[in-house]
């Protein structure tokens, strides 16, 4: 009896839902089917993205401290890993950053030292086995 009982409980509650969540709502159906207006924008030249050359006069650059004394860069300056540019004192690594920096294709162009020696310690603490030259110039 108590099976019955839960059985038709259960039956009932079932049923209640189901029909619970039927509702028609009269109405027009939207129609979504047909086209809309052409869509346009304004034609625009492409560009290649970049930095937009934005000149603001009196407005110092950063620049490394002068009183470094400058030293040659090492015979190996130009395949010397990340590992060994860290061991150097800070006047070595910037004479292998003016050395890398004096090849042809210098993508941080002539005044690029300061930006150069940021650049080669910053990676180098990430990339110990990277070619310095390749940090700098985009090889690798």
């Amino acid at each position: 009896m108590r099976f019955t009982a839960a059985a038709i409980v259960g039956l009932g509650v079932v049923l209640g839902l189901t029909t619970g969540c039927q509702r028609t709502t009269e109405g027009v159906v939207a129609q979504t089917t047909q086209p809309g207006p052409p869509l346009s924008s304004p034609t625009t030249t492409s560009r290649t993205p970049g930095i937009p050359d934005i000149q603001i006069p009196n407005l110092p650059l950063p620049t490394r401290s002068t009183n470094v004394p400058e030293v040659p860069a090492p015979a190996n300056a130009l395949t010397m890993t990340c590992e060994e540019f860290s061991d150097l004192d800070e006047p070595t690594r910037v004479a292998v950053v003016r050395e890398i920096l004096s090849q042809e294709g210098n993508p941080l162009g002539p005044d690029g030292e300061f930006v150069g020696q940021i650049l080669a310690d910053a990676a180098c603490q990430f990339l110990p086995r990277a070619v310095v030259a390749d940090v700098l110039l985009g090889g690798g």
